[in-house]
């Protein structure tokens, strides 16, 4: 039997990366702090929920979305640790605890998508086409994130997947897999 915990996140103006300005000028001021509120008390209960489930470290893998399969892993985490981003500083905790951090997402489709969302971001018209457009991607995204877990997820072992809430790879990974979902079910 193999396992998949899985947390939904929320991203930090750190996880943006060159998106940040675009995203945080749709907001003012109190309305970032709120965000920057509710993300920080997010992250806090995501630390506290996996601290509690008293996991084999050493045994575990972790997955990130957005983060590609490549051959400079350690050092995308550590830098993106290093920015502030309370999600990369788990995935870096957990690595020091002896878990091993896994490339989950093909490249190419998140460069489509960076290009996608600073255009849809920087555009005031947002089109049924460009809409279905970047479902579209979000889809070939889960698919990849699948398959990547269905084959490098070995039998008898328990994973961690961090995904943002607009995925959905429930139904491209394969039916052997327990889903494990600590903070209730995904709407």
């Amino acid at each position: 039997m193999r396992a998949l915990i899985l947390v939904p996140i929320i991203h930090n103006s750190a996880d943006l990366g060159s998106l940040v300005s675009v995203t945080e000028s749709s907001r003012n001021e109190a309305q970032t702090r709120q965000y920057l509120d509710a993300v920080e008390h997010f992250w806090t209960v995501v630390y506290s929920v996996i601290d509690d489930m008293n996991l084999n470290y050493q045994q575990l893998k972790v997955y990130q979305d957005s983060l590609p399969v490549c051959s400079v892993i350690d050092r995308i985490v550590a830098d993106v640790a290093a920015s502030g981003s309370k999600n990369y500083a788990l995935l870096e905790a957990l690595q020091k605890k002896g878990a091993t951090i896994m490339g989950t997402e093909s490249s190419d489709l998140l460069l489509q998508e960076k290009a996608l969302m600073t255009y849809l971001l920087q555009s005031a018209e947002r089109t049924e086409e460009s809409v279905a457009k970047a479902q579209a991607l979000l889809n070939q995204r889960d698919s990849f994130i699948g398959q990547r877990i269905n084959e490098s997820l070995a039998d008898d072992e328990m994973a961690i997947l961090f995904l943002g809430l607009m995925h959905n790879i429930e139904p491209y990974l394969s039916s052997d897999i327990v889903v494990i979902q600590p903070l209730g079910k995904r709407p």
